[in-house]
Order: C-alpha cells, then structure tokens, then sequence
C-alpha cells in the first residue's frame, strides 16, 4: 500500500496540480497526509486509509480540513479486501480499492476522476512489473537453462545412488547410516561412471563424450551449490559480450578442454563437475579485458585475476579437487575468447 500510496500522491502532484497537507493522528501516532486542489474556490481532499481504520481517519482529517473555513469535499480511497462493508458514519464519497492487485472494486460518481487515476497507476506497474520480469531473463536464459540441467542431472544422480546403497543396506541386513564410507564411495563413483563422468579407460575405449558429459555431474550439493552460484554470476556477463551462441560453445569447449588435460594429467582419477567450464568462462571474461584494457575498469581486471588466482590455489591446497581441469577450461577459454571477441572486433572495425 506504501508504494501504491506514493505512486498515487505523485501522480496527483505533477499530473492534476494537488498539494499535500498534513496533520498529526492521534490514532495512529504518526503524520497523515491530505492530498488536495482547489477548484473555483472550493477544496477536493483525497485521503487513502485501510478499511480497518476508515472511520477514525475519517473523522480527524474532517475535523482537521473543518479548520481551513472553506467548502471542501472529502474523497476516501480505502483499501479494502471483497468482504469489505461501506461504512455510513461520515458523508463522504467513498473509492474502493482491493487491498491485493489495487483494483477499483467501487467508487461514487464523484470519485471517478480517481477511480481512472488508480486504474492508469496499476496498469503502468503492471507494465512496469513485467518489463523487471522480462529484464531478469535478459542475458539469463542459457545460463538458468545449463543450471537446470545440472541440477536435473543431479537429482537423478542422488536418486540412483541412494536407491543402490539402499539395496545394499537391506541385502546385508544393516542401516544406511552404517555403511562403510568405502561402500558408499564406491557406490558413488560407479554411479557417476555410469552417467557420464570423466574416467580415462572408458575415454581410451572410445567414450569421448564423457568429456562433455562430466561437466554436468556433480558429487555433492555443495559442489553443485557453489559451482551454479559461480556460473549464474559470470554466465549473463559472457553472454552480454559475445552472445548466446558463442557463449554455450565456450562453455562446451571449455568443458572439453578441461577434460582433455584432467585425463592427460589425472588418468587415474573419476571427475566430475562444473567448474573446468566455469574457468574457461573466467578466461574468456579475461580475455576481454585484456583486448579492452584502455575501456575496462583495472580494478575489474584485477578482481578477476585474483578470483582466479583465488581458485587455482584452493585447488592446489584442497584434496580431490582437479586443478588439471581447472586449468585446462581457463586455458580453452581465455584461447577461445580471444579468437571469439578478437575476430568480433576486427569485424566491427571494417
């Protein structure tokens, strides 16, 4: 109501020449203000209260409007919900709003001049409304549509190994919780595998797809916790500069890259996860600033640098963290986003 109420007394301001005047409410303890306009010497007072304090604002805004000496008409936009019952204590003329979506549901003749007033300020937040709505999706939509296969992918993942260590536990007579930590990785690892992840045999036979596949497996939620945060804030700015299309090939690339030198310096490990790709995002968003040096912010450039540096770190200190991976996503896009915004540029210039 807040929001509407100044929207509303605005509008009157600087569209209907109104002025406010004020008075302190007994009742409520704070200022209540009285939008009004003079017409051929008489004044028109618009108040705007809730149902359930109609008829004690009612009866301090005419006393206090009794005091100027001069003809006036009060108009009470209340805010009501569909049970609202019109009140007979004062002759006023009364506009109905529903409390929810702010439409008119009532008004007296001579409140039609407000009742087209709340219909024009509605109307326009409800524009307003969906342009905020239509500006959140803007540079989102490949980004919340990888999120969502990831996260799709990882509850069919939890599900499977869940039910598998489920089997397990029944067939041996014992609880979940009492599984050895061996069992459940183990059980854990051949899931991943089956899905897709990154193990290097499988590779060598011929499976190159798990090189793109592993990037949408993840091993926990707070892997898949922080890699999402970390791809819903670099995804819209990568697509912002190089667009839909090369933004998802960077991705993939990325991915891809991030595999081949995990499999080269980890044959023996089972990757999975996001964040190879992440880091070739971060490269490709490196190489911009670099190309843009003269019209980026240093600060950025240098925020971004230790972002990464950051990151390229806790992968060395932390255990079962791929810093292959790591390294070879930043490598595919910090090349690829040269090539990309490179060729873009030069385009441009021509």
């Amino acid at each position: 109501m807040d929001k509407f109420k100044k929207s509303f007394f605005k509008y009157l301001i600087e569209k209907e020449n109104f002025y406010m005047i004020n008075y302190y409410s007994d009742f409520a303890k704070k200022d209540n203000y009285i939008g009004v306009k003079d017409v051929d010497g008489k004044m028109y007072c618009v108040i705007l209260v809730d149902e359930k304090e109609e008829d004690m604002v009612e009866t301090e805004a005419l006393e206090y409007l009794k005091a100027f000496n001069k003809i006036f008409a009060l108009n009470v936009m209340v805010f009501a919900d569909k049970e609202y019952i019109k009140s007979g204590v004062h002759n006023v003329n009364r506009i109905v709003i529903n409390k929810y979506n702010y439409k008119v549901e009532y008004y007296d003749g001579a409140c039609e001049p407000l009742a087209q007033i709340t219909n024009y300020i509605t109307s326009k937040s409800q524009v307003s409304s969906n342009k905020l709505n239509k500006k959140f999706f803007e540079y989102k939509v490949p980004t919340l549509i990888i999120i969502g296969m990831n996260i799709l992918v990882f509850l069919i993942s939890r599900y499977l190994i869940n039910k598998n260590l489920n089997m397990i536990a029944l067939s041996n007579g014992v609880s979940l919780s009492s599984l050895p930590e061996s069992v459940i990785n183990r059980v854990d690892n051949l899931v991943l595998i089956s899905l897709g992840a990154k193990y290097t045999p499988l590779i060598q036979d011929g499976e190159v797809w798990r090189l793109i596949t592993c990037a949408f497996l993840h091993g926990s939620f707070l892997h898949i916790a922080c890699n999402m945060y970390m791809l819903y804030s670099i995804g819209p700015q990568i697509q912002r500069i190089f667009g839909s299309v090369k933004y998802i090939i960077l991705y993939l690339i990325s991915c891809m890259t991030s595999s081949i030198l995990s499999t080269i310096m980890n044959p023996n490990s089972i990757s999975v996860g996001a964040s190879g790709g992440i880091f070739g995002l971060m490269g490709a968003l490196l190489a911009f600033a670099i190309i843009e040096r003269k019209k980026v912010n240093k600060e950025y450039t240098m925020g971004l640098i230790k972002t990464i540096g950051v990151n390229l770190v806790i992968g060395l200190v932390v255990i079962n963290i791929d810093n292959a991976a790591h390294i070879g996503g930043f490598l595919g896009g910090i090349i690829l986003g040269y090539i990309f915004y490179g060729f873009s540029r030069k385009r441009m210039q021509i």
